[in-house]
């Protein structure tokens, strides 16, 4: 359906925003990391591990190295890292006992709560303002976005496969 030139107006003024917001957080969250002495690497690596974990899911290195777009060098160097720090370990996988899985520990977890609450409780006082309705719309905004780049980088080849954003759920 073609749009109106208020609604295309609105529409951009829309992605820019959206724009701002990754942009932003993507700022914060590198910082949070580094006060931390974690790289932005390792906190997607802790971010995928966490939710394939919750998911009842096993990840080997070479799942992680594939979802991250990492060379199986680097992957092993991710690894080491994380096991080094606490915050992975390594365990016989529980479907074949041949292979090595990839699990984060009690102190990912800790260190993410205390990473990651301050920014949440700074976005919920700012979100606080809205109605239920409000924000019920702004959640549908927001997967219709993240749909719309999951079919983008999907189609473009940009993301791999297995990805969190291609095995997203809305």
């Amino acid at each position: 359906m073609p749009h109106s030139g208020q609604e295309s107006a609105e529409l951009s003024q829309l992605i820019h925003a959206l724009r701002r917001y990754a942009e932003m957080a993507d700022r914060t969250t590198d910082a949070a990391g580094h006060r931390s002495g974690l790289h932005r690497t390792d906190l997607r690596a802790l971010t995928i591990l966490m939710q394939r974990q919750a998911a009842g899911l096993n990840t080997s290195p070479t799942d992680l190295g594939r979802m991250l777009s990492l060379t199986s060098a680097s992957t092993t160097a991710l690894v080491d890292r994380l096991v080094a720090n606490g915050h992975a370990q390594r365990t016989p996988s529980t479907t074949d006992r041949r292979r090595i899985s990839i699990s984060h520990t009690d102190t990912a977890a800790a260190d993410g709560r205390r990473i990651f609450r301050p920014m949440a409780s700074s976005l919920a006082g700012h979100l606080s303002r809205f109605t239920p309705d409000q924000l019920q719309t702004a959640t549908e905004v927001l997967d219709a976005a993240t749909e719309a780049l999951d079919a983008f980088g999907t189609a473009a080849g940009a993301l791999p496969t297995g990805s969190p954003a291609a095995d997203a759920t809305p």
